[in-house]
């Protein structure tokens, strides 16, 4: 079995978005779906069969002041708007809903990553975890610390976002039985990431210490994880699909040319996965 991971990476989630087009477009189907912050939230959508609806979260909700902005920080405590992003559009009757039938009806295994705030450990919750218009989950795996002041409560937990606890968690794919991961990355294979800055592990630390002290350690980790990954792909175990340009899009980055080259290339990349399911080996 294949299975696809998703790290997410904010607005240069945008790449992603295109590789799930791409999939839907040409009908590949991968049964084992595990998303990590937003790219939880890319992840549903492609199991929920809805093509084109990521393109018009990342190229046009996300505009909206009411979907990111310093305004939702002060008056909410998120610099994105959780709540609005996946009620307010996503539920049923909002102006872009998440198809709730479609992922109940469909075959393939979710699985979405959080972070307990209170102990610091990985949580993985399935797609039976939604309720009809509840897609608290995603939000629970997309409140990323400073981005968000408190934690997501959820299942009588609170939670952080996935990535916290685990930056690339593809070791879990392969524990649930998969022979060959897909690794979607929202950064340059060779980029390395550096350590939280200080200011904002402070005030997390004081309120929720695990969750500090992940946040320090979490570029070292990251950057292990890519470097692990590199040597499966090697053996044919791993496609990384990453960005070989970024052009200009972070993580809060809302520039509509730079988001759309990003798609375009995310859709063009998404071709590796094709060759990589055909080959006995992996190798592309």
């Amino acid at each position: 079995m294949t299975g696809i991971v998703d790290v997410g990476g904010g607005m240069r989630g945008v790449y992603t978005s295109g590789v799930y087009d791409y999939l839907l477009d040409h009908s590949v189907d991968i049964g084992y779906c595990l998303g990590v912050s937003a790219g939880s939230a890319n992840l549903i959508t492609y199991v929920a069969g809805q093509r084109g609806r990521l393109k018009r979260f990342y190229l046009e909700y996300a505009f909206e002041k009411e979907y990111m902005s310093l305004g939702n920080y002060f008056k909410k405590g998120m610099l994105f708007d959780l709540d609005y992003i996946y009620s307010g559009i996503t539920n049923s009757t909002g102006k872009d809903p998440l198809d709730y039938a479609a992922i109940r009806r469909s075959d393939k295994r979710f699985l979405a990553q959080t972070t307990d705030a209170e102990n610091g450990t990985a949580r993985y919750y399935s797609k039976e975890d939604f309720g009809f218009d509840d897609f608290t989950l995603l939000k629970a795996s997309c409140a990323l610390p400073v981005a968000c002041r408190k934690p997501i409560r959820f299942k009588g937990k609170l939670h952080f976002d996935g990535g916290i606890a685990d930056p690339i968690p593809f070791q879990k794919a392969f524990d649930d039985g998969c022979d060959r991961v897909i690794v979607c990355l929202t950064l340059p294979v060779e980029h390395q990431k550096s350590t939280a800055p200080g200011w904002a592990v402070r005030p997390v630390m004081r309120a929720y210490p695990h969750i500090g002290e992940l946040m320090i350690r979490n570029a070292a980790l990251y950057n292990r994880k890519v470097a692990k990954l590199r040597e499966l792909e090697k053996r044919g175990k791993a496609l990384i699909l990453y960005p070989k340009e970024r052009f200009g899009i972070k993580t809060a980055t809302r520039e509509t040319d730079g988001l759309t080259k990003l798609y375009n290339l995310g859709y063009a990349d998404a071709q590796k996965i094709e060759r990589f399911l055909a080959s006995d080996s992996g190798a592309v």
